[in-house]
């Protein structure tokens, strides 16, 4: 059957994600601002030099360019007079010489024109690489809950789209806007020096065609500032359609992923249509009334020369600064047309470098040491809910002490949150009431650096980068590098140096795009030696060993307990056999600590642990197989 259009989850306003980041009122208000031009060119600050030395070049092009039509006009007097009865030698003479000036005129022109384009088009390559890495510096300085609210395609199409139309107004706009400011400038003094009455003709024209531009420019940018957005959803679409292509492939959804996409570009074709028929009116009437005006000045000037009040030379060099003001008064409007397209892009990029995070990693500067055996985790009285969901309180007062050197495990039903805390040990996200303290530390005080070489996570779904194992592993050196010795000896301690090796590439095998080259236990393991090579004091497992078969979890197994000496474990757990290695057993029902104690105290207890663990027991006794020879 064919595709009925795209899936749920993909379906709704193209527009979402951009609205997405106005989600909050201080988000909303920065998306109401509008940018101005000043501060789009306020980016090219830092090349204020390149971008002088270049204006000065381009005005010496400019004025070698304009000189070009009185130097035609001169060659068409002498060409006149000659007819007119004038002397060959006389007329030969001065063409030459007309020669040598344009020949030396040329020459300025070009040099000019080529140290212009370099100075302005490196220092646009500057400004791009600028305002890309100042971007991506916001956008990781972000808190993790902006990012559950926002999707990545969202974030990329303004890290690569919107930022090179910017760079090409920060920086080139200038240079075009300026040359040809410049020759309209010069070209209609010259004008005035031909013809004041002529060009008076023509000025009568700039209003209108200003009127018309100004309001071509207004209903553009709309137009461009929805096609961005639109652009942004399909990248988006695409973006997890290929990250998740296995999924995609296996319920033989590609016809529906194509509608999905399809849906997505549709928003996008119709600004783009609405872009194309805009400038099907505009630049047709702007052409017509500029070519209209530019006939009747043709036609009066024949007059003048008809009587003998203006030469046919004089003429033609009006004509000529009249067809070169004209050419670069519309590249001007091109110029103006293109910064407007960038103040809407500039609009989605400000108020990404603008917005400050609900998490200041830069305010803690505090070091607690603790003791040797791990470190002192304290939760006290924590009420947290998701930014992306306010109003649903996942922890309503919870509070929980895991001694230095302790293993506690977290069990409960799904939903209860026990992940939740293991995000708020790593401070992924700030509680909105209470505190969670790290050797009597609150979390937000701590150095962020410091907390993250202290407390490492080893989760059920690890996720390895697309670079060689050896990489990986080193990842999670706090100096950011580490040598061989230390990558192999992490993992050996992680039972993963015996599989690594054998690989024809060894560590230096590359796992491909989050560690799709590796199996399940294989990219366990080397998470487990990346949280190794960190040397944490706190060792957060997060169901670590939940969906792997039973061989590879008794060796994911063994190098977590190799790892755990030492070192304060909090691990959420399934399994009867994790629970009962623990030294204290919390159990978290509804956003609560509901029971709390050893294995054998909360079994006697016979309260909700007990109960989850006759469930359990049941399970495994029923899933068992029956012995041979039975019914």
């Amino acid at each position: 059957m064919p595709p009925r259009g795209p899936p749920p989850f993909l379906r709704g306003d193209p527009n979402r994600d951009y609205q997405l980041l106005a989600s909050d009122d201080a988000e909303a208000q920065q998306a109401g601002k509008q940018v101005s031009a000043s501060r789009l060119f306020g980016l090219a600050r830092q090349e204020v030099w390149p971008l002088a030395a270049g204006s000065l070049v381009l005005l010496i092009g400019a004025a070698a360019q304009v000189y070009f039509p009185k130097l035609a006009g001169d060659l068409i007097d002498v060409a006149i007079q000659h007819e007119a009865g004038g002397s060959p030698k006389e007329a030969r003479r001065r063409t030459s010489a007309i020669l040598v000036q344009i020949l030396a005129v040329l020459a300025i022109s070009a040099t000019a024109d080529g140290l212009r384009s370099w100075l302005f088009q490196s220092a646009a390559e500057r400004v791009m690489f600028r305002l890309r890495t100042r971007l991506f510096a916001a956008l990781l300085r972000q808190e993790v809950g902006f990012y559950d609210r926002v999707r990545t395609g969202e974030l990329t199409n303004r890290l690569s789209e919107d930022t090179r139309m910017i760079k090409t107004v920060a920086t080139s706009s200038i240079a075009s806007a300026l040359r040809s400011a410049a020759i309209c400038s010069l070209g209609l003094a010259m004008m005035f020096a031909t013809s004041w009455l002529l060009t008076s003709l023509v000025l009568c024209a700039i209003p209108p065609l200003f009127a018309l531009f100004w309001l071509f420019a207004r209903i553009s940018r709309r137009f461009v500032k929805e096609q961005l957005a639109a652009s942004a959803r399909a990248t988006t679409v695409a973006e997890e359609v290929f990250s998740n292509v296995r999924t995609v492939r296996s319920f033989a959804k590609e016809g529906a992923m194509q509608a999905s996409y399809e849906q997505a570009q549709r928003r996008t074709l119709y600004f783009g249509l609405r872009s194309a028929a805009l400038e099907a009116v505009f630049f047709p009437v702007h052409t017509s009334l500029a070519t209209g005006t530019m006939m009747i000045v043709l036609w009066w000037g024949a007059r003048l020369v008809i009587d003998s009040r203006m030469s046919a030379g004089a003429l033609s060099a009006f004509v000529v600064y009249a067809v070169y003001v004209a050419a670069n008064f519309g590249m001007l409007m091109g110029v103006f047309s293109s910064v407007v397209q960038a103040l809407g892009a500039g609009e989605r990029v400000f108020q990404l470098l603008d917005r400050q995070p609900a998490q200041d990693l830069s305010s803690g500067t505090q070091r607690p040491q603790g003791s040797p055996a791990g470190g002192e985790l304290v939760l006290r009285d924590v009420h947290f809910a998701y930014p992306s969901r306010p109003g649903a309180w996942v922890l309503r007062g919870l509070s929980l002490h895991v001694a230095p050197g302790n293993k506690v495990a977290l069990v409960g039903p799904s939903g209860g949150g026990k992940s939740t805390i293991v995000a708020l040990i790593e401070r992924f996200y700030d509680p909105q009431r209470g505190s969670v303290l790290l050797d009597g530390v609150p979390l937000p005080s701590i150095d962020h650096v410091y907390l993250h070489s202290q407390v490492a996570l080893v989760s059920q779904e690890p996720v390895l980068f697309a670079a060689s194992i050896a990489d990986n592993i080193a990842f999670g050196c706090p100096g950011g590098s580490a040598s061989q010795e230390q990558i192999e000896a992490a993992a050996r301690i992680a039972n993963a140096h015996d599989f690594i090796c054998s690989f024809p590439q060894g560590y230096q095998t590359l796992v491909g795009e989050r560690g799709v080259r590796l199996s399940g236990g294989q990219k366990q393991r080397v998470a487990i030696a990346r949280a190794i090579i960190m040397q944490p004091r706190v060792l957060l497992l997060d169901e670590a060993t939940s969906a792997l078969d039973a061989e590879s979890e008794h060796m994911v197994q063994e190098a977590l307990d190799r790892i755990a000496a030492g070192r304060t474990v909090v691990v959420i757990a399934h399994r009867l056999s994790t629970v009962q290695a623990a030294d204290t057993v919390a159990v978290v029902e509804g956003g609560c600590i509901a029971e709390q104690g050893s294995h054998q105290q909360l079994l006697e207890a016979g309260g909700v642990y007990a109960a989850l663990v006759r469930r359990q027991l049941l399970f495994a006794s029923v899933s068992q197989p029956a012995p041979q020879g039975t019914d």
